[in-house]
């Protein structure tokens, strides 16, 4: 059996595939319906950490391409 990915790996692979996609975090975080005025703060400011990380990976991968994204 495979080793699970750790939580940074889950997370690039989630940016490579919104952006392989071109699905914009926002849009993808309302269409799964999350309603944030009665989620928990503490969960709100982690998810808010994780998308603020995605968007940014995925920034850097449409800007500088798959392979380079990281060196920029």
């Amino acid at each position: 059996m495979a080793d699970k990915p750790s939580d940074s790996q889950l997370r690039l692979l989630l940016a490579q595939f919104l952006f392989a996609h071109n699905v914009d975090i926002e849009t993808l975080y309302n269409a799964l319906g999350a309603d944030l005025s009665a989620a928990d703060p503490e969960a709100v400011s982690h998810m808010a950490g994780i998308i603020d990380g995605v968007t940014l990976a995925t920034a850097k991968i449409r800007a500088h391409g798959i392979d380079n994204w990281a060196k920029s």
